[in-house]
């Protein structure tokens, strides 16, 4: 049921994140947890094998990344088609961090800010690059499509 590493996100709105993480990433509700005024505090979703736990803002205990003004993280999702995927996610209220584009390790993704603040890479493998054709590559992206660090 749970992987050895689990991922709990802290939202300001947990219905309109549960909604999203399901229409934009294909989540499944595992379950949802209320407090004593009915309103959910702690909601379960799952991918393939992943757990995505999602718990509400909590004054002087955890605050979400949107309250925080970002996240130093970034979640990566594989997906069966990264432009497809990443699409629906923008259109769903996600911001685009960077298009999407084929990458010097073999993917294909492309990065956003999800509606709660956090940052999600969204991608699907296409190639097998071997260690000289990935320094290579990536000495090329580097150069022409990466941000100055």
């Amino acid at each position: 049921m749970y992987g050895a590493v689990n991922v709990s996100l802290t939202v300001t709105d947990m219905k309109a994140a549960m909604s999203f993480y399901q229409k934009a990433f294909g989540f499944a509700k595992r379950g949802v947890m209320n407090g004593p005024d009915r309103k959910p505090i702690h909601a379960e979703l799952t991918l393939r094998g992943t757990t995505l736990m999602l718990g509400c803002e909590m004054p002087g205990w955890s605050k979400s990344a949107k309250t925080m003004g970002g996240s130093p993280s970034t979640l990566y999702v594989y997906v069966e088609n990264a432009d497809k995927v990443f699409a629906k996610a923008l259109k769903l209220g996600a911001t685009q961090r960077m298009p999407v584009m084929d990458m010097f390790w073999g993917d294909r993704c492309g990065s956003l800010i999800d509606p709660e603040g956090y940052a999600w890479s969204v991608g699907t493998h296409i190639a097998e690059p071997t260690p000289r054709e990935m320094a290579k590559r990536m000495k090329e992206q580097m150069a022409t499509t990466m941000p100055p660090g």
